[in-house]
C-alpha cells in the first residue's frame, strides 16, 4: 500500500493530465460528428484486425456446422436456376415482353465479433468499403434477417443487430399479407422480437410466418424474420402485440450476406421530391 501511495505522489501530475485528456477526448468524440466518424473508422479497423485474428483460430471448431448451412443455401439456390425446371410444350404462342433486371447483389462475409446479451447488440464482419459494403445496407443469413450496417472502415463493418433497441424492420405476415407492421426488440430474450400495434381486424395465429415487407430500401421482399409464437391483445384498444420467434440463431451465426440494392441511388433521388399537398 505504501508503494502505491509513493507511486501516486510521484506521478500524480502525469496521471491527472492523462485523466483530463481522456475526458476531453470523450467529449470531442461524442459531440462532434466528424471526429466521431473518424474514431469509429479507426476503432473498426484496429478492433477488426484483432477480432479477425482471434476468429480465425476459433473458426475451425465451427466448420462442420458452417458447411451444413452453406450446403443448404447452395441447394436452395440451385433449385432456382434454369436447368432445374422442366420445359413443357403447350402449343401456344406466347409473347413475353417482360424485362427482368437484377436489383440485389450479395456480398458474403464472416462474423468476427458478435454480442447477444446486451440491450444494444452489434456484430462485426470482415468486409468493408474496399469490398463494396456501405452504411445502411441490409445483412441477412441463410436462415433470415440479421441487421443493418451502421459503420464501415476499409476492410471491416459494424452491424446493428436485430437484437438492438433501435432496430426496426418493416414486416408483414405471410399468411394474410398484412404489411404495415414493424419488428423490434424489447431487450429481453435473444430469440424473441415483437411486432406491435397490429389492428384488431387482422387475423393472426401462432405459427404464422413473418417476412420482410419489401417497403424498406434495404431488405428485399420475403426474407424470413421468424414465426409468431404468441398473440397478445391490449384490453384498452384491442391492438395485437405479437411475439416473434426469430429464425436466425444469433448465438451460432458465422456467415452472413450483405445486401446491395442496385437501385438504391435512384430511389434515394426520388425520395428527395415530395408530392404537393
Amino acid at each position: 500500500m505504501s508503494n502505491l501511495f509513493r507511486f501516486l505522489k510521484r506521478f500524480h501530475f502525469i496521471l491527472l493530465f492523462l485523466f483530463l485528456q481522456g475526458i476531453a477526448l470523450i467529449l470531442l468524440v461524442n459531440y462532434n460528428r466528424y471526429q466521431s466518424g473518424q474514431f469509429m473508422r479507426f476503432y473498426n479497423e484496429v478492433s477488426g484486425a484483432v477480432f479477425n485474428a482471434r476468429h480465425s483460430l476459433a473458426q475451425y471448431f465451427n466448420l462442420r456446422r458452417s458447411n451444413v448451412e452453406l450446403a443448404a443455401e447452395n441447394a436452395r439456390l440451385r433449385s432456382q436456376i434454369e436447368q432445374s425446371y422442366q420445359r413443357f410444350d403447350r402449343s401456344v404462342f406466347v409473347v413475353n415482353d417482360t424485362v427482368f433486371r437484377l436489383q440485389y447483389e450479395y456480398i458474403q462475409a464472416q462474423i468476427i465479433k458478435n454480442t447477444t446479451s446486451r440491450r444494444n447488440n452489434y456484430l462485426m464482419i470482415n468486409k468493408g468499403s474496399n469490398q463494396g459494403v456501405r452504411e445502411g445496407m441490409a445483412v441477412i443469413s441463410p436462415t433470415g434477417v440479421v441487421g443493418i450496417v451502421r459503420a464501415v472502415s476499409n476492410n471491416f463493418s459494424s452491424i446493428m443487430s436485430l437484437l438492438h433497441s433501435d432496430s426496426r424492420i418493416s414486416a408483414r405476415i405471410k399468411e394474410n399479407n398484412f404489411s404495415t407492421g414493424s419488428v423490434s426488440w424489447n431487450g429481453r430474450l435473444a430469440g424473441i422480437s415483437q411486432m406491435l400495434e397490429i389492428p384488431p381486424h387482422i387475423e393472426v395465429h401462432v405459427g404464422d410466418t413473418v417476412i420482410t415487407s419489401g417497403f424498406s430500401l434495404n431488405f428485399p421482399e420475403g426474407i424470413l424474420i421468424g414465426t409468431v409464437s404468441r398473440v397478445q391483445t391490449r384490453p384498452t384498444d384491442n391492438f395485437h402485440t405479437l411475439d416473434i420467434k426469430l429464425s436466425t440463431d444469433f448465438h451460432t451465426l458465422d456467415h452472413v450476406y450483405v445486401v446491395r440494392n442496385l437501385a438504391r441511388n435512384e430511389l434515394d433521388q426520388l425520395l428527395q421530391y415530395h408530392l404537393p399537398e
